[in-house]
């Protein structure tokens, strides 16, 4: 897991066993840094803050506990680099009401 930052957007890029996505790097549930708290082992990554799982073989569909699925940025890998589509910041709805 790295992240990035690409016009001013930061991005988190996990790279998994035969997937990589491209997301926010907060936790959709709260505005925890998954690069901080957050553990990937390669299949699933997980939020240590509130324990809510992922799984990066299915687009950041939620596992167990996590209520919501990760947003994910529409992403290819080629030649071992990712390119990414920023039309626009994705962002959740706590990231809003944050910046109120």
């Amino acid at each position: 897991m790295a992240v990035f930052v690409v016009d001013g957007i930061e991005l988190l890029v996990v790279r998994g066993k035969e997937h990589t996505l491209v997301i926010p790097p907060v936790c959709p549930h709260m505005s925890s840094a998954l690069l901080d708290d957050g553990l990937f082992d390669g299949c699933t990554l997980t939020c240590t803050t509130h324990l809510w799982q992922f799984s990066v073989a299915d687009g950041g569909a939620p596992i167990g506990l996590a209520e919501a699925p990760l947003l994910t940025y529409e992403s290819k890998e080629m030649d071992g680099a990712v390119y990414v589509n920023l039309v626009q910041e994705l962002k959740y709805p706590h990231q809003s009401e944050d910046s109120d």
